[in-house]
């Protein structure tokens, strides 16, 4: 595994990705599940798809207990993956690559991969809010749009979020709130957005911190959960008009928020540090994983299980095995 590209993912330090002029397909690993996996999404009670580094894409139909892995068109570190449906999907990752399913996951077409000004920028994130209209963002204020499922993708005016000291930021997360039809997207030194039209124009938050963002999460009960650099984990109540700083007694970098049941949150951090809430957010409870792993992302199996994946592949996480308060 290089462990430079690993340390680069999990401390935000994105730097282009130029390994070729043109996306490669992926080489079929014969240990793809203990691979740095970096994203996790459901499609059904039994099926979920995992996407990571040289553009594995693995497939389970059976909550976790097998996996196999599927051909991608791209060898680069996927990042990201999404589904609208238990059929049609997006992954994105470096070199600026998207790709889409259109059964399931089981086969993936090339999309998206350009050359700009900057290179190849990474993309970090991508959400649909149906089958044509989607946003992809990434590295260096990277950010897309398509109204056509992704036939075409074009660049987003986002002049006003150009900081006139550095220009833009890293675009690490977003996260819709379904309740009040916001988009939130969180990044590098303090960046938090919103969006009140699902991405075609953008206001900056005020932010309660200068150090990064990697992530940002809405829990069920509406409240909004940005995390990152160093285990700072702050929470909004009233769609970020002002933040709370939650106590989290860790130094670990927390990577993503996952929903568990009712008011209950588990936060994903580096060095396989834990984070539990009951309460919505307002408190957590340090937990510590047995290995010392970078937790990524990670999605509910069933009432008692988290599928993690992780620096060293899928994990599964008992949750009553961990005592939870």
């Amino acid at each position: 595994m290089n462990k430079k590209i690993v340390s680069c993912l999990i401390m935000g330090l994105m730097a282009l990705v130029c390994l070729s002029a043109e996306a490669q397909s992926s080489v079929m690993a014969a240990k793809a599940e203990k691979a740095l996996l970096v994203d996790i999404e459901s499609l059904s009670e039994t099926k979920l798809v995992a996407v990571g580094e040289r553009g594995i894409i693995l497939i389970t139909d059976d909550q976790g207990k097998t996996w196999r892995q599927v051909q991608s068109p791209v060898s680069t570190l996927l990042t990201a993956v999404a589904f609208i449906d238990d059929q049609t999907g997006y992954a994105v990752g470096h070199q600026q690559v998207i790709i889409k399913t259109s059964d399931g996951g089981e086969s993936w077409t090339l999309q998206h991969h350009e050359k700009d000004d900057l290179g190849y920028p990474a993309l970090m994130d991508v959400w649909f809010r149906d089958g044509g209209w989607g946003i992809a963002v990434g590295a260096y204020g990277l950010m897309l749009h398509t109204t056509n499922g992704g036939q075409d993708w074009e660049p987003v005016d986002i002049s006003n979020l150009e900081n006139p000291d550095f220009g833009f930021p890293h675009f690490y997360s977003m996260a819709f709130d379904g309740k009040n039809n916001r988009l939130y997207m969180a990044g590098e030194l303090g960046f938090l957005a919103v969006s009140e039209d699902f991405g075609a124009s953008w206001e900056a938050l005020s932010s309660p911190y200068e150090g990064s963002f990697f992530s940002v999460g809405v829990t069920r009960n509406g409240s909004l959960l940005a995390m990152g650099l160093r285990g700072h984990l702050f929470r909004s109540a009233d769609q970020g008009d002002t933040w709370d700083e939650i106590e989290t007694d860790t130094t670990a970098s927390i990577n993503k928020m996952v929903r568990v049941k009712g008011a209950q949150i588990m936060f994903l951090a580096v060095d396989g540090v834990m984070l539990f809430s009951n309460d919505d957010g307002q408190t957590v409870t340090p937990i510590q994983y047995k290995e010392r792993t970078g937790l990524m992302a990670g999605v509910l199996a069933d009432l008692n299980k988290l599928l993690v994946v992780s620096e060293k592949g899928i994990k599964q996480i008992d949750l009553d095995g961990h005592q939870l308060p």
